[in-house]
């Protein structure tokens, strides 16, 4: 079965601060980022 999750900046934040992104990739089989979301975090960025 295919793992498939949608996923919010939430975690990918959160992942990313703990330079721990690469844990997804070991739980899940396929990640979905919705554009909005993509938005969000390029956004925080510049801010």
């Amino acid at each position: 079965m295919t793992r498939k999750w949608v996923i919010n900046a939430s975690p990918l934040i959160v992942l990313a601060k703990i330079s721990q992104i690469g844990l997804l990739s070991q739980i899940c089989d396929q990640i979905v980022i919705p554009t909005g979301v993509v938005q969000e975090i390029n956004d925080g960025m510049i801010n």
